[in-house]
This record gives C-alpha cells, sequence and structure tokens, in this order.
C-alpha cells in the first residue's frame, strides 16, 4: 500500500539555534524557517490532509538535537538518518534547504581511517605541536575490529 505521508526534512545551518536562544533575531535564515512553520507549513498540511487526504509531517532537527548529540559528535549522523526517513516515507517532495551567508555546522569526524590518522599525529608532531597530538590520541580510539582499522 503506498504511503499517505508527505515528510519534508528542513535543512539551514545549526548556528542560528544559538542566536535564536540568545534572543537575537538577526539569525541567518531564523525569520524564514519560523515563518515556514508558523504561516507555510499548516497551510500545506491543511491542503495535503482536504485535497489529498495526505498526512504533512516536517522534520526541523534545529529544535531537536539535544546537546548529548551535538557532544558525542552525532548530529551529522542523526540528520542524514532523519533525511533517510523522509525519503523513505514521503510520497512526494522530502527536503527544503535555506541557504544563507554562514557556511553552517562543520563538526569533526567521527571515524578517521587509521593510515589517514597516523598522516595527521606525524604532522602535528612535525610542526612542534605535541600536546595537540596527545590530544588527537586521546580524543580518537583504534578500533581494531574492523577492516580496515579506523
Amino acid at each position: 500500500m503506498p504511503s499517505k505521508i508527505v515528510r519534508i526534512f528542513t535543512s539551514s545551518t545549526f548556528t542560528d539555534l544559538v542566536i535564536l536562544r540568545c534572543l537575537m533575531f538577526n539569525a541567518d535564515t531564523g525569520v524564514e524557517r519560523n515563518s515556514l512553520m508558523e504561516r507555510v507549513y499548516p497551510k500545506i498540511k491543511e491542503y495535503c490532509r482536504e485535497k489529498h487526504g495526505l498526512e504533512f509531517q516536517v522534520v526541523d532537527m534545529r529544535w531537536g538535537v539535544r546537546d548529548e548529540a551535538t557532544d558525542d559528535h552525532m548530529t551529522t549522523e542523526l540528520c542524514l538518518r532523519e533525511i533517510k526517513t523522509c525519503q523513505r516515507v514521503s510520497v512526494g517532495p522530502n527536503f527544503v534547504v535555506l541557504l544563507g551567508q554562514k557556511y553552517g555546522y562543520r563538526p569533526v569526524p567521527t571515524l578517521i581511517d587509521a593510515q589517514e590518522f597516523d598522516m595527521i599525529v606525524a604532522a602535528v608532531r612535525q610542526g612542534g605541536a605535541e600536546k595537540d597530538a596527545a590530544c588527537l590520541e586521546r580524543w580518537y580510539k583504534r578500533d581494531a575490529n574492523i577492516v580496515p582499522p579506523v
């Protein structure tokens, strides 16, 4: 049986969250995003239900990513998982992106190939930053159970 759901993932820079928490409303995409949530999406939801018998759902991770996920560097993984869910579930469009002047969230990688990691640590040490190299070695742990090791 075909899906009766239109599920939209709304994406923009995560730094808007910090700005809005500080009650500054000059965020890169905050005004547009709030307008979508308050004015546009309710009308689309009503249209989908009344004209086509569809359920309209919105996923907006700006309000859904907990600090623990950010601390564990899982934000990207959580967002990608939600995007895949929207693609799988939605009978129609599944992604809205708001682009602005900010580069956006750039997390450190959760996994680094072992050979690449060794080269990074060697380059850091060669640059005279032994404390930084030690920090990298404390932060990342080699997983010997995977082939190739990461």
